[in-house]
């Protein structure tokens, strides 16, 4: 990290900057010292901090700076989640428009709501500027490198779908928009793998369900054709797994709601697409059950939710185990509509409990079970705002 501020203040120097041997980060403070208490600063001061000077700007926004926190553990676990927004009046609202108005809607207005993991804190980001309608409907989210990716969607008010790509800096607090997507698609599967956003299957403007997959360079912002898989996927689900990116069920044109059983696993490195057959066999008339929806990867291994059991893949058989079963609260009622995410060494999972007329948000954190230890359930403080199920979700740390 001291290598890291010494280059940037030979750079500012030799354009005309800082001079080399002027005062560090702080006056009379040591380099080293003041990045020790720097780091334990909580992500929400980010942006302040980079008002500071550019030395600040760009310490804060540097992978060593990163890497350190990480290296500290003063990271937290952060998971973003596509929500209505609460209702006023009967009508959903953003919490604020553009000139800091509260605003109805008569259509549904969809936000990121954000969960910090560790501190058990809710809150939601800003609302993209100018987009007084909120983000489309279904959009697909996810964590790049500390930002968040937004993609794809239908917009409410049309009804027709988005290609539209708007990108969160984390570290800034600020959206910026970014280049549209190639192809109209929509549930489709997405990853992340370094600094490019992968999607494919899906279907079109005119529901045909497609096989093409395409990458998105979030630092370049730009699009390239990664060519087709071998079936139609739509529907499908996504999830990185190390340097693969693995697309998982789904549906072809011609058999519409019929889930498949195979995967496609594009191996990043190799650059090729492999075939794996039968890689979910848990396929049942049930809708929530057929549809891995909620499919995620944690130290290593696949885990999803079929029913109100977590289920973990064995890749040397391939099968699917069940490792866990939800607790439920007797008094808030039955678990419907669970969902899976995976954030920093635990799985967050989320669904509502429904008793007679009444419906209950639950989160809860599960710790696998790890050599002799047991795995570990805690529930997860809840927030009178946020209560809607997500409709797609994403998780980093920072």
């Amino acid at each position: 990290m001291a290598n890291f501020i010494e280059y940037n203040r030979m750079v500012e120097s030799s354009s005309g900057g800082v001079d080399c041997s002027s005062a560090g980060l702080i006056e009379a403070l040591p380099d080293d010292l003041f990045v020790e208490c720097l780091v334990r600063v909580p992500l929400q001061w980010h942006a302040n901090l980079q008002r500071v000077s550019s030395s600040f700007r760009d310490l804060v926004q540097s992978r060593e700076y990163y890497e350190l926190r990480k290296a500290e553990g003063t990271t937290s676990s952060f998971v973003c989640m596509l929500q209505p927004m609460p209702m006023c009046g009967g009508e959903a609202v953003p919490e604020k428009d553009f000139a800091g108005r509260a605003v109805c809607s008569p259509d549904p207005v969809h936000g990121v709501s954000l969960l910090d993991v560790n501190e058990q804190i809710w809150s939601r980001l800003p609302a993209v500027p100018g987009l007084v309608g909120g983000l489309p409907t279904c959009c697909r989210l996810v964590a790049v490198n500390g930002l968040l990716v937004v993609l794809g969607g239908w917009w409410l008010r049309t009804w027709e779908p988005s290609k539209s790509v708007f990108v969160y800096n984390f570290s800034t607090q600020t959206w910026r928009r970014g280049a549209d997507m190639v192809n109209v698609r929509n549930f489709f599967a997405c990853g992340a793998i370094g600094n490019k956003v992968f999607v494919a299957g899906g279907h079109d403007e005119n529901k045909k369900a497609l096989a093409s997959v395409e990458t998105f360079d979030v630092e370049a912002n730009c699009w390239e054709s990664l060519g087709s898989m071998r079936e139609e996927r739509d529907e499908c689900t996504g999830v990185v797994l190390g340097d693969s990116f693995l697309v998982l069920s789904g549906y072809g044109s011609e058999s519409q709601g019929a889930f498949c059983e195979s995967a496609e696993v594009y191996d990043s490195r190799a650059k090729s697409w492999s075939f794996v057959d039968n890689m979910w066999p848990l396929i049942s008339t049930e809708p929530a059950v057929a549809n891995p929806s909620s499919l995620v990867a944690l130290a290593g291994r696949l885990y999803s939710i079929r029913g109100k059991e977590v289920v973990v893949y064995s890749q040397q058989q391939n099968t699917w185990t069940a490792v866990e079963k939800v607790p439920e609260d007797t008094e808030s009622g039955e678990l419907k509509s669970l969902t899976i995410t995976a954030s920093g060494n635990s799985l967050i999972i989320m669904g509502l409990a429904k008793k007679n007329d009444d419906a209950t948000f639950r989160s809860m954190r599960l710790l696998p079970a790890q050599g002799s230890c047991k795995a570990q359930w805690r529930t997860l403080a809840g927030n009178g705002q946020f209560t809607s199920l997500a409709q797609t979700s994403c998780a980093f740390e920072m």
